[in-house]
């Protein structure tokens, strides 16, 4: 019997069908974020939604936080082990938070819905979004993921449309806030719901009977697209680099050894340190998504993400690793290392790759507030505070910008409305930008009050405080952060306890500069110190001079 002979697509209405397939999910990001109840979802941006295929693998995603979309979920290829495809009925959704198949920490909830169309099964929808709180202990540091929270298996959260009501029941006698963290659920089952309506429409606008051959001509031109944006981009060659993060006794190794071989990339990180006690650790999945995430900003940035995108890069961590920690190891703060795999793969090709090169930057504050408003009721969220983004091959760094997560700062009007605190500060940080030819982006001081009288416990994450983050090519180091409790310094990573007027200050690290201060433009420089970003004292010591603005004749 003869194999049916695939659809061949012209490049223009491929253009046309891709383009709006991706729009299939873009209107499912849309819906999350407008049902959406937590800051850190409507704000933050910290949610994803991809569309993959009956075998689980990635078609479509959007543009939101890069670790849900950076790369491929495994969520819904470990789903079909528990669920077979055919056991599926229309409306079924099945949710699960399990950090080895998700984005690496129990906050993950995904859904993973069925999408039928006349009938068959024709794709998955996944949308995933980080909980306001997920459980779990807030006043000690956790020593196994049993600890940090409500474990969820994949469990049928709607069976045929109709809700669960014993999962949600649960789901709410686990958290603090059960009504946002339900909500939230839903809005990710809502964003499912929505794929499964506009993909049906994208299937009978374009008289498509499924996604097979679109799919599969989406990954062969998405592999091929990479494989030779990797070949241009990185000469064949086996390189190493290296970089830490903080531990809570001592520094952490993550070792990286890239690989390039005819556009196809192999990153080991073998020789990074064990995995540690504490919740810093980081399970593969997370960890894969920055290794390809690193590989597709050198190479191909406006290359859709899908399953094609990524297959020519192969990552590998050894079990056991602070990088591929074994369950049940803690992995709640998974950000402060996995946010920092990138620094090593850049240190390793900094010399090969020297035009589309970043100096490291000094990454964000991760700031869990938790506790009870004035009225009794209790609240949760999370908020990022950004460092500065290192500078590049051609430009300066940017302020205030995270690398290599792209979340959103939140205004601070809708903290104050939404939390019992009062933003006393909010201001760059001079002089936190190495200095260079192209200077690095500024961090910045954020302080905080607590207006309330009840206690609000507060954890502050960053990786990499104690270090600076480095300058290339001659670039210097920007400013290291820290952390401090009514003027004094704190250990970050630790819950700490707020009263009433107490006030936390966060020093996020600037990033560092690209090549040497005395190739830096003298009317750049100028314009640093008349923008407050250069102080006068720093540009005698860093540039030997002072340089001043001068003015166009009115």
């Amino acid at each position: 019997m003869k194999a049916a002979r695939r659809r061949v697509f012209d490049p223009i209405d491929l253009e046309i069908l891709w383009n709006r397939l991706v729009l299939v999910v873009d209107e499912a990001a849309y819906a999350i974020v407008r049902t959406s109840m937590s800051k850190v979802v409507t704000e933050g941006r910290d949610f994803g939604s991809l569309l993959l295929d009956p075998k689980g693998r990635l078609l479509a995603a959007d543009v939101s936080v890069a670790s849900k979309t950076g790369t491929i979920s495994i969520a819904v290829k470990e789903v079909l082990k528990h669920y077979p495809a055919e056991s599926f009925r229309p409306g079924d959704m099945v949710a699960t938070n399990n950090p080895w198949w998700i984005m690496g920490h129990l906050n993950d909830i995904a859904i993973v819905a069925p999408l039928f169309h006349r009938g068959r099964l024709v794709a998955f929808a996944e949308c995933m979004a980080h909980m306001a709180d997920i459980g779990g202990s807030l006043s000690g540091a956790p020593r196994e993921v049993y600890e940090e929270g409500l474990i969820i298996p994949p469990l049928k959260i709607l069976e045929r449309g109709r809700e669960n009501p014993t999962l949600f029941a649960m789901l709410e006698a686990n958290v603090r806030v059960p009504r946002q963290v339900a909500g939230d659920v839903r809005a990710l089952a809502a964003g499912c719901a929505v794929m499964k309506r506009k993909l049906s429409e994208f299937l009978d606008l374009h008289d498509l009977r499924d996604l097979e051959d679109l799919g599969a001509t989406i990954r062969e031109r998405s592999a091929r697209t990479m494989r030779q944006a990797l070949a241009r981009t990185i000469p064949d060659g086996t390189y190493e680099g290296e970089t830490t993060v903080d531990g809570f006794d001592k520094p952490l190794l993550i070792r990286a050894k890239v690989e390039a071989r005819g556009g196809k990339v192999a990153i080991d990180f073998a020789g990074s340190s064990p995995q540690s006690a504490l919740g810093i650790n980081c399970t593969w999945v997370y960890t894969n998504v920055w290794a390809t995430y690193t590989m597709k900003c050198l190479a191909a940035p406006a290359l859709p993400n899908n399953e094609g995108t990524f297959a020519p890069i192969a990552v590998k961590a050894p079990e056991g690793s602070f990088l591929n920690p074994r369950f049940p190891a803690p992995v709640k703060m998974k950000p402060s290392s996995g946010h920092y795999i990138p620094i090593a793969i850049l240190n390793a090709l900094s010399d090969s790759v020297p035009d589309r090169m970043l100096a490291e930057s000094g990454n964000k504050f991760l700031v869990y507030l938790s506790g009870r408003d004035s009225s009794g009721a209790p609240f949760s969220d999370l908020m990022f505070v950004m460092g500065g983004m290192g500078a590049r091959a051609g430009h300066d760094g940017l302020h205030c910008m995270s690398f290599p997560a792209n979340s959103s700062n939140m205004p601070v009007e809708v903290l104050e409305q939404g939390l019992p605190v009062r933003v006393r500060q909010r201001a760059l940080r001079p002089d936190s930008g190495g200095a260079g030819r192209y200077r690095g982006g500024c961090g910045q001081v954020y302080e905080i009050e607590s207006v309330s009288d009840q206690p609000i416990t507060l954890r502050a994450e960053h990786g990499k405080l104690s270090t600076a983050p480095r300058g290339l090519r001659g670039g210097a180091m920007g400013a290291p952060g820290g952390l401090f409790l009514n003027g004094k310094p704190v250990p970050d990573k630790l819950p700490l306890i707020l009263s009433r007027g107490d006030v936390l200050r966060l020093e996020v690290p600037g990033s560092g500069g690209m090549y040497a201060p005395d190739l830096r433009d003298r009317e750049a420089l100028a314009r640093d110190i008349a923008d407050g970003l250069v102080t006068r004292a720093a540009a005698q010591r860093d540039y030997g001079e002072v340089p001043e603005l001068r003015r166009a004749a009115e």
